[in-house]
């Protein structure tokens, strides 16, 4: 069973082609690979069978070469290639450096990209031809990204990433290499940054408020000029087309996505015939005649989608097989030890509940900045399929509801979010359908550091515990953690000088004596996030105090398990430690 869920596959990153007549994408199940259809979903072929995880494609503006990225083991250490109509040519041989593409030029001759080989820690911005050595056109420090390329072909828009919600922006000079920030007056997060035709600088935003919305930017002041907004929601994807006039967005609503159409500055309709979830990568056909995007719902897997403008009305092009019986999950809410009212999404398998109530796990999100959304969970969809309900939780620090919400479980308010947990277990309790000793938790990445906290802090409620790559220490996360992630991190959790006695407090390797319940951890060997050592000292620590602990390795693994061999086998020992210890 656990085999026909890791095999469930996925679309995503539509482009056209110049002539909008084909469709390039990315398709697979955990390695996505380089693909091309026709705009009914025939015709479609394999372009490059890399072996690696495919992780984007951006096609020349002039003609079909395409330059997309793949890495080793999910080590993140992207390298670039081109694919021109046959065998992929290498652009970047360096599988110690991360290259991270930024943008074609105007012209198709060169693209911009970042890198840290000058500095693993720092990343600076190079310049190339297509068949030519790259130009450093500048150094930068730390986090540093190319996120646009004027019409002009003169300048290039920068991203430095400082913190968690904090971006600062650069316009940097290709004739002398000069850079100056683009001014803005407090704390802010940008994306999704694109110059018109017109030469005016677009982009999502929080600077003008509490959440994200499209702003004209002026490159020079700073100054915001609002474009569009969904009150009380972020925007979290635009497009533009027909000489910048008609304007897709989609926007978050709790986690659902609604995406809209239509003129800029007027009011847009609601894409209709898209699945009852998430969507985002917009693009446009060349001649503004159709909108691709991918989308997904709780029963239907990532797919990509058709919108006809005049009328605005989605259909699928293609979207990968899946099991008929899948759950369908709702959004629910709690209320947390302070007031805070947290948002969760739940699900129970078909069919009546035992006589003693359905065992659930409650499964958290990494990021810490990020949101559970009404997406495709295969991982969550065998657990429903088990037996098993599933409450997946927007604990304090999420995105999605505002920059207050997701600063709420910064430095000392860290175990503020551990706390949100205890509540969800409190509602559950409450839930006639659910058995309250039967109670679970498991989590990946910042998540996993979640669910070992909770297990610190609240040993007598969870019957037992899956992490996945969890953060142990985070003096040791810290200090070995990939070098350029170093001061982003210490933004959002602390200085380990500074905070010492804070990170004692709410580091869960201090915490393993009163760590009671079963415990199956999960890592690969190549993560650059959460370094593998993370797991190693909890899994010593516990087995110290004869805990009943699984350890399983991963060795061609990084910050998550892609490979379809890899899935299933994580969720093979999922599925089998549940069904012994909940």
């Amino acid at each position: 069973m656990t085999s026909s869920y890791a095999a469930i596959g996925a679309a995503a990153a539509p482009t056209f082609s110049r002539d909008g007549r084909t469709l390039y994408h990315l398709r697979g199940a955990g390695t996505p690979q380089l693909w091309s259809m026709g705009l009914d979903g025939g015709g479609d072929r394999a372009l490059a069978e890399m072996g690696e995880k495919t992780f984007f494609l951006r096609r020349a503006p002039n003609d079909e070469r395409i330059i997309f990225g793949t890495d080793a083991g999910g080590d993140e250490r992207q390298q670039l290639w081109l694919y021109d109509g046959g065998v992929p040519l290498a652009l970047t041989e360096a599988p110690a450096v991360i290259h991270d593409f930024g943008a074609w030029s105007p012209d198709g001759t060169q693209f911009a990209y970042a890198a840290n080989d000058r500095d693993e820690a720092h990343f600076d911005v190079l310049v190339r031809p297509v068949s030519g050595p790259p130009r450093r056109i500048y150094q930068g420090t730390h986090q540093l990204a190319v996120a646009a390329w004027h019409p002009e072909g003169d300048r290039l828009l920068l991203l430095a990433d400082e913190a968690e919600g904090d971006q600062a922006l650069l316009v940097l000079s290709l004739a002398d290499g000069t850079a100056r920030i683009i001014p803005h007056h407090r704390p802010a997060a940008f994306k999704s940054l694109r110059w018109t035709k017109a030469g005016e600088l677009f982009g999502l935003s929080d600077a003008g408020g509490e959440f994200v919305a499209l702003h004209r930017i002026d490159p020079d002041t700073g100054a915001l000029t609002l474009l569009a907004e969904a009150p009380g929601r972020d925007l979290e994807a635009w497009s533009l087309a027909l000489g910048d006039t008609v304007l897709a967005t989609v926007e978050n609503d709790r986690g659902y996505a609604i995406v809209r159409i239509g003129p800029i500055g007027a009011e847009r309709r609601v894409v209709s015939g898209l699945p009852h979830g998430v969507a985002g990568e917009l693009a446009w056909a060349p001649d503004g005649s159709s909108l691709a995007l991918s989308a997904s719902g709780p029963t239907t897997p990532p797919g990509i989608y058709l919108v006809d403008p005049a009328t605005a009305q989605a259909r699928a092009v293609w979207v990968p097989e899946a099991p008929a019986a899948l759950a369908s999950f709702h959004l629910v809410a709690w209320t947390s030890f302070d007031g805070k009212i947290i948002p969760g999404w739940f699900a129970t398998p078909p069919g009546a509940a035992p006589e003693t109530g359905w065992p659930v796990v409650v499964w958290v999100h990494g990021g810490p900045a990020g949101q559970t959304r009404a997406n495709f969970r295969a991982d969550m969809q065998m657990l429903l399929a088990q037996g098993y309900a599933v409450l997946m939780p927007n604990v304090r620090g999420s995105t999605g509801y505002g920059r207050a919400y997701t600063a709420s479980d910064d430095v000392g308010a860290r175990l503020d979010s551990v706390h949100d947990l205890a509540a969800s277990h409190a509602w559950l309790v409450a839930q006639p359908s659910i058995d309250p000793a039967r109670i679970g938790i498991m989590g990946q990445s910042y998540g996993g550091y979640m669910v070992l906290a909770a297990m610190g802090e609240y040993p007598a409620l969870w019957r037992s515990v899956v992490d996945y790559y969890g953060i142990a220490d985070f003096t040791t996360l810290l200090a070995d953690t990939g070098p350029w992630r170093k001061a982003h991190r210490s933004r959002e959790y602390g200085d380990p000088d500074r905070d010492a006695a804070l990170f004692a407090r709410i580091s869960p390797i201090k915490q393993a004596a009163a760590m009671t319940a079963p415990l199956l951890v999960l890592h690969g060997t190549r993560d650059p996030r959460v370094p593998y050592g993370e797991s190693e000292q909890i899994v010593a620590a516990m087995r110290g105090f004869q805990r009943d602990v699984t350890f399983e390795t991963f060795d061609y693994a990084g910050h998550g398990f892609i490979r379809p061999e890899d899935r299933d086998r994580a969720y093979r020992l999922v599925a089998a430690f549940f069904a012994r210890t909940l």
